[in-house]
């Protein structure tokens, strides 16, 4: 997310931007931070398709509890949220390898 004081000052601004630059319908997805729950129904109402992918993670081996060790990843949930989101694109994977391009 966009810097900000709290998730909701920054999932807001990015949703009502994003809202001003489309002129169609679209079906977004968005991981499972609850702030955009609340940013994409302000932007967009109704007027979307909407999922959330919930990455699922398992426990953290005793030998790297403590250390900077991201836990694996064991899975993920569709959850729909408004609209009616096609299962078969809901996904973040072109939002993550942007950031990972970024990032490089």
């Amino acid at each position: 997310m966009v810097g900000g004081e709290s998730d909701s000052d920054s999932a807001i601004p990015l949703m009502d931007d994003l809202r001003t630059r489309l002129t169609n319908r679209i079906q977004l997805t968005t991981d499972g931070h609850k702030a955009y729950l609340e940013a994409v129904e302000g932007a967009f109402g109704g007027n979307i398709d909407y999922a959330q992918l919930i990455q699922l993670y398992g426990s953290s081996a005793d030998y790297v509890k403590g250390r900077y060790s991201p836990t694996e990843c064991t899975g993920a949930r569709k959850t729909p949220v408004s609209g009616k989101p096609e299962e078969a694109h809901i996904n973040t994977s072109y939002v993550g390898r942007a950031n990972l391009s970024m990032r490089i």
